[in-house]
């Protein structure tokens, strides 16, 4: 296991993808904050720059997903998964492997990202408005394990279909029209509300999040709702973990 972690760590830090996409995601966000500090009047705040991703934690769990398929989405077509399999590497720790790399390096480039959105915002923008720098700091413990359970999911879907666009598919209905049945459901029949509530998309957008350019209320504002945010990603974690563990060994039978 340690020997394929190492190999695959080795990969895809010698791989073109990994840089091109921080650099191209950090040159977006650097002309961003520029566009604001040139043309954008009453938004050329640091409060409204910040607001973009705080407003939206979803942004997060999306961003891995897909540097998880940046990374592994030709591995099923280019013949080099079954030449690891043929090494006599069990396809539950090629999954493991895999899902272990792609958050390490979701995890550099949103490193990256972070800091030269704040960084240049700090540099080029009035300091002024509701959303704080905190706030957005305070935001990224909070959605992190819920950006790796994205993540997991996605390389699940990535054993599970056969094509890729299929995954895609099957990832936002799982992330974002599933929580909605659930939600119209409780709507209607207030047993499912508790369960629909436990599902980011609902949770993050339900009355718990208030987030412009007169206020700043968020979920993780109390304790319970940073409980939520963190048991809600360690249980997406586990689901989709065990949901790819039983993929891959139905294709190892």
């Amino acid at each position: 296991m340690m020997n394929y972690l190492k190999s695959e760590a080795y990969r895809v830090t010698h791989t073109k993808e990994l840089y091109m996409t921080a650099g191209i995601i950090a040159v977006l966000v650097i002309m961003l904050n520029g566009v604001l500090s040139i043309w954008g009047r009453r938004y050329a705040v640091t409060s409204f720059s910040y607001s973009n991703l705080v407003a939206n934690p979803m942004v997060f769990v999306m961003a891995g997903t897909v540097i998880a398929y940046i990374l592994y989405e030709d591995s099923h077509k280019n013949g080099s998964l079954k030449n690891t399999v043929a090494s006599g590497i069990s396809r539950v720790k090629i999954f493991a492997g895999q899902c272990l790399v792609s958050a390490a390096a979701a995890t550099l480039i949103m490193t990256v990202t972070l800091v030269c959105w704040i960084v240049s915002a700090e540099l080029l923008l009035e300091h002024a408005g509701p959303v704080i720098l905190d706030d957005l700091l305070l935001e990224v413990p909070m959605v992190y394990l819920l950006s790796v359970a994205g993540l997991i999911c996605g390389i699940a879907f990535l054993e599970i279909f056969e094509k890729n666009v299929s995954g895609i598919i099957a990832w936002f209905l799982i992330w974002f029209a599933v929580p909605k049945i659930f939600m119209y459901l409780a709507l209607r029949f207030e047993a499912f509300y508790p369960t629909a509530m436990w599902m980011p998309s609902n949770f993050f957008g339900i009355n718990s999040m208030q987030v412009n350019m007169q206020n700043c209320l968020t979920i993780w504002d109390s304790a319970a709702g940073m409980v939520r945010c963190v048991a809600s990603g360690i249980i997406g974690i586990i689901i989709f973990a065990a949901v790819g563990t039983l993929a891959v060994r139905k294709k190892d039978l």
